[in-house]
């Protein structure tokens, strides 16, 4: 059997993508409770995404793979989970609370001046145009593949079985 990593990486990315975007919600809420459940929330996505990479290696791989192809494996849930999760990110930021971005812009630039940092007219344009929903929303991929890159790198190293001498297949 052949293993389809496209496909798995899809499937799956698309239910971590969804408990990302879970996640997401919950952070912006305004109640504590669930902002704070936001942390046990990243503890179970890296324990699904383990037990997810365990199971794409015993059964679609026949109980063996490498390192690069556990951590390919990784990285492309990883990559799905964040456009999932990027889209609803966007629909959040320009449907549905229209005011984050422009509140989070205000706060960045209070923190800038009171940490005398020196800000002119082309820099303020900048990070008003980053806080755009789009652009806003785009960035969220790029974090979240740095995440998945990172969390690749040492999960690939628990989830890498090679083939056993004594296989004789």
């Amino acid at each position: 059997m052949q293993p389809n990593i496209m496909k798995s990486a899809m499937h799956n990315g698309l239910i971590l993508g969804v408990i990302f975007s879970i996640n997401f919600l919950f952070s912006v809420s305004k109640i504590t409770a669930l902002m704070l459940f936001t942390y046990a929330v990243a503890v179970i996505i890296l324990i699904m995404l383990y037990k997810i990479a365990i199971r794409f290696r015993d059964i679609e791989c026949q109980g063996v793979i490498s390192y690069g192809k556990a951590f390919l494996y990784i990285l492309l849930i990883f990559f799905y989970a964040a456009l999932i999760s990027t889209a609803v990110k966007f629909i959040y930021f320009r449907f549905i609370d229209q005011s984050y971005l422009e509140t989070t812009f205000q706060e960045t630039m209070k923190m800038l001046e009171a940490m005398k940092f020196p800000i002119n007219s082309v820099e303020i344009e900048r990070t008003e145009n980053m806080f755009k929903p789009l652009n806003f929303s785009l960035l969220y991929i790029w974090s979240n593949m740095l995440i998945g890159t990172f969390v690749g790198l040492i999960m690939a190293a628990f989830i890498k079985k090679e083939k056993s001498i004594f296989n004789q297949q």
